[in-house]
């Protein structure tokens, strides 16, 4: 299955990368490769990970971040969030 990630994931990757960058370039690269590889993985068996319960989305855990995703016929990455946020507020169908 075709995996895409929508605008508003890979504006979470930049920002995660800016975010981390400052205490180590190598830990930022090195974080948002490995969050890119763990979406292109989830064409695989979409279905494998739990519902997020808002907004008919599911999620994968990586490290301290959630891999937000809805299966239509193919995987659409919607948000890569850390854990510690307030997800489901951010995930609401207005904040879209």
């Amino acid at each position: 299955m075709r995996v895409r990630l929508t605008h508003a994931a890979l504006r979470d990757l930049v920002a995660i990368e800016s975010h981390v960058v400052s205490d180590s370039p190598n830990a930022a690269r090195k974080l948002v490769r490995t969050l890119f590889e763990r979406c292109e993985t989830l064409g695989q068996n979409p279905r494998r990970y739990p519902e997020a319960g808002v907004a008919d989305l599911r999620k994968r855990a990586e490290g301290s971040y959630l891999i937000f995703y809805r299966v239509t016929g193919d995987v659409e990455v919607v948000r890569i969030l850390h854990a510690a946020r307030d997800w489901t507020h951010l995930l609401s169908p207005d904040e879209d």
